[in-house]
């Protein structure tokens, strides 16, 4: 395969995992922190159904998926591929985030639906007040908006306290 063609497929494939990210994300945003997570995997990989997981039915699921979207039979997975394994494993995410939109249930997603969870979102975000956002608006480390009780930005910035008394900050969470 030509280095061109190796470094196209190299950033098709990371622009996938980059959006499957964000698309996280934001669900997460939207629900809560609640998603797959721990539950997705024990549901995808529990074989038996023990409530527990092994390795090996994790490395069994993972033989079993790749045997199937490898079309050709080459034992490695294209693009396109990897495109339909990546699908049929966020099917459920997608579900549940079509389900989250479509507020009356009918099986549609009107405009309204599809604009509404991000609705407010300059206005909130906007904390130098010019309309936009920009790099301007985001927070610096350590430092959290102090909201009043309607949940809107009072402009006053504050120390996170673990920031504050010079302690380490959390430990990111753990990309799944």
């Amino acid at each position: 395969m030509q280095k061109k063609t190796r470094i196209m497929l190299a950033g098709a494939t990371a622009g996938l995992v980059a959006l499957g990210g964000l698309a996280g994300l934001a669900n997460a945003h939207m629900h809560g922190g609640k998603g797959g997570g721990h539950m997705g995997m024990m549901e995808r990989y529990d074989a038996n159904k023990d409530g527990k997981l092994s390795q090996e039915e994790i490395d069994q699921n993972r033989t079993s998926w790749h045997g199937e979207f490898d079309g050709d039979k080459n034992t490695t997975l294209s693009l396109d591929e990897f495109k339909s394994l990546w699908l049929k494993a966020r099917q459920d995410q997608m579900v549940r985030e079509f389900q989250s939109f479509d507020r009356d249930g009918n099986g549609q997603v009107t405009l309204d639906e599809y604009q509404q969870p991000m609705a407010g979102m300059v206005t909130d975000m906007d904390r130098n007040g010019d309309g936009v956002l920009s790099r301007d608006d985001h927070h610096k480390r350590g430092e959290r908006m102090r909201h009043d009780r309607q949940g809107k930005d009072k402009g006053m910035m504050e120390q996170a306290p673990a920031e504050a008394e010079g302690a380490a900050p959390p430990p990111a969470p753990a990309n799944p």
